[in-house]
């Protein structure tokens, strides 16, 4: 889910909520099996050169290709959450199966999730200055009806994404995406931007949408601004672009086949993938539990249903730099007010939620500061010497009730009420099977309660439509963070993307002390124009802003940040060889996925 801003801001913002209500679709079936699936990262710190770095600096070279592998006969078993007859393959349409489309499809690039460095897909270097982009597209790629995949391709899928809302139309006009030769394309800058920012707004972008199944549309984007009839075209025979080639989608399972133009073919040695439909955790449990799946992408295990699985079955562990945080309507009377959105933060005791969670999947937020990395520590190295000078919100009821008196309320009989003697109410709405939330609401709940705010744990199973459609909520729990480890996106996300415009409601300017000053006098922040400064800094530089956003976090708290997950991806070993957990390769959105193209999955003969 993108978020996107520009000048033209009601046209964009238009589209923008247009593919967060099908990013929503998609992620409460994506719940089911790993609660609300992710785009992740770890361990930037700042100023760190990616792969593809910034100033200049060029990508990698064509990934390398290994002898020919011997083929097997072995099919790879996974499970999927879609439905298999009711899913589609228009990316921008409902029903699109995201996980099995990182098979059928390929992504311009590939980013390591626990060192943000960048890896190539379709394209194979980039270099990033000041005004231009010069992007390199790696060569042998073809489409399944077996055109030759070239710079014209992706440059008409960088058009349409511009004007459908996605991130990379913050950097780049349509009218500045410039086709040099079959292999080479340049884009103009709005402005200077480092190089995480834009490489990060590259990856969601997979090459999924062939020229003459999608040319109207972009012509209608062209002409018109709009192009009405995009979301509702439905594909069901792909022309796709990755490793696999669709065969078929039946009631109950999914089948692919190895293409063998595809340049990185001859890493991969078993002709076909199947997707088993298994809608919910507990059956993709069983499924390795009895050994009739050899690798689910993702699925929330706790430890003791992990116990029940065979040694053969290996988990590995994918940083998702998001995890649960309280979602504030500040249209609210109550919840618009600092004071209460920060007496409960006091409240709420963090460490005991990701134990009530799933301590081996979660673990607190640490200082609520709008930067993920607290499974490493790595938000640390963003806030530097001043991290001692932000909030951590430990437990503290007397902080919380001293905020709360400031604010007007007292309490009676037990229960916080405000002024007119109406009463503070916590109504915690969160997607209906999302099990670890339910534990973790639980949690946050009985705090509250114990507290004098009169709470109750909502789980909606028309949660999506509630937050996204007629925003019918108070507070509900959704994922604070953006899945990168890059303070950016977060900080964005939080303080002026399109969440914290439409959904959160959240000011545009705000009023903030000195950093580290609570006390102090305070300043007029304009939050876009200091986050768009934000996107073109480097090293000393963008810690400085980093940090100067954070604290506007940690005191206003458009959202309070409350944990961190690690995703769960499983691999079998009896009848495939793969990676150890420690190989950088399996921290790549998903190893089903992703370790194929580099001859890291392979099966064992037979």
């Amino acid at each position: 889910m993108s978020e996107h801003h520009t000048d033209d801001s009601e046209r964009n913002l238009r589209k923008t909520r247009r593919r967060f209500l099908q990013a929503a679709g998609a992620a409460g079936a994506a719940g089911l099996a790993g609660c609300a699936g992710s785009n992740k990262d770890t361990a930037t710190t700042a100023g760190q050169d990616n792969n593809g770095g910034g100033g200049g600096g060029g990508g990698t070279g064509t990934q390398t290709s290994q002898d020919e592998l011997p083929m097997t006969d072995r099919t790879f078993v996974t499970a999927t959450a879609d439905v298999p007859k009711d899913m589609q393959f228009n990316p921008y349409g409902q029903k699109y199966p995201e996980r099995i489309a990182l098979a059928l499809f390929e992504n311009l690039l590939y980013v390591n999730e626990a060192t943000s460095k960048f890896m190539p897909g379709v394209l194979e270097s980039w270099d990033i200055g000041s005004e231009t982009v010069t992007l390199s597209v790696r060569d042998g790629y073809h489409w399944h009806n077996g055109n030759e995949i070239t710079a014209e391709d992706v440059a008409f899928k960088l058009k349409l994404e511009i004007y459908d809302g996605a991130a990379i139309g913050n950097i780049v006009n349509a009218e500045d995406v410039t086709v040099v030769d079959d292999s080479t394309l340049e884009l103009g800058l709005q402005r200077s931007v480092s190089s995480e920012v834009f490489l990060y707004s590259l990856k969601p972008i997979a090459l999924d949408t062939p020229r003459d199944t999608f040319k109207e549309f972009l012509d209608a984007y062209e002409s018109d601004g709009e192009a009405p009839g995009l979301t509702e075209l439905t594909i069901d025979e792909p022309n796709g672009s990755g490793p696999f080639k669709l065969v078929r989608a039946g009631n109950q399972e999914v089948v692919a086949e190895r293409f063998t133009d595809h340049p990185d073919a001859d890493n991969i040695n078993f002709p076909r993938m199947k997707w088993n439909y298994l809608q919910s955790n507990q059956k993709q449990w069983q499924a390795l539990r009895t050994d009739t799946v050899d690798g689910i992408d993702n699925v929330f295990t706790p430890s003791n249903i992990a116990e029940s699985y065979g040694d053969h079955v290996r988990e590995i562990p994918m940083p998702a730099n998001w995890g649960m945080g309280i979602m504030f309507n500040h249209e609210h009377e109550h919840y618009s007010q600092q004071n209460v959105k920060r007496a409960i933060q006091y409240v709420i005791d963090r460490q005991k939620l990701a134990q009530s969670a799933g301590s081996k999947m979660h673990v607190p937020v640490e200082v609520p500061s709008g930067l993920p990395g607290n499974f490493n520590g790595s938000y640390k190295n963003w806030l530097g010497d001043n991290l001692s000078k932000f909030d951590k919100y430990e437990p503290n009821t007397d902080k919380a009730a001293s905020l709360l008196r400031e604010a007007g309320f007292e309490k009676n009989n037990g229960t916080w009420v405000d002024a007119k003697g109406k009463t503070l109410k916590f109504p915690y709405k969160i997607p209906a099977g999302w099990n670890d939330w339910t534990a973790g609401g639980q949690s946050i709940v009985q705090d509250l309660n114990d507290f004098g705010i009169e709470a109750s744990l909502n789980p909606s199973q028309s949660y999506w439509g509630d937050i996204y459609g007629n925003q019918n909520y108070t507070v509900a729990g959704l994922g604070w963070a953006d899945g990168k480890v890059y303070p950016y996106f977060t900080l964005n996300k939080l303080l002026n993307g399109f969440r914290s415009r439409t959904i959160l409601k959240f000011p545009r300017e705000v009023e903030v002390s000195p950093l580290g000053q609570p006390n102090g006098s305070k300043r007029t922040v304009n939050l876009e124009s200091e986050v768009k400064e934000l996107a073109g800094l480097t090293g000393e530089e963008a810690m400085q802003k980093t940090q100067e956003l954070a604290w506007v976090v940690n005191r206003h708290l458009p959202m309070a940040p409350l944990m961190e997950k690690l995703d769960q991806s499983w691999l079998t070993t009896d009848n495939w060889e793969t990676i150890k957990k420690n190989d950088e390769d399996a921290i790549v959105d998903w190893p089903p996925y992703y370790l194929p193209r580099e001859g890291k999955l392979t099966a064992k003969p037979k």
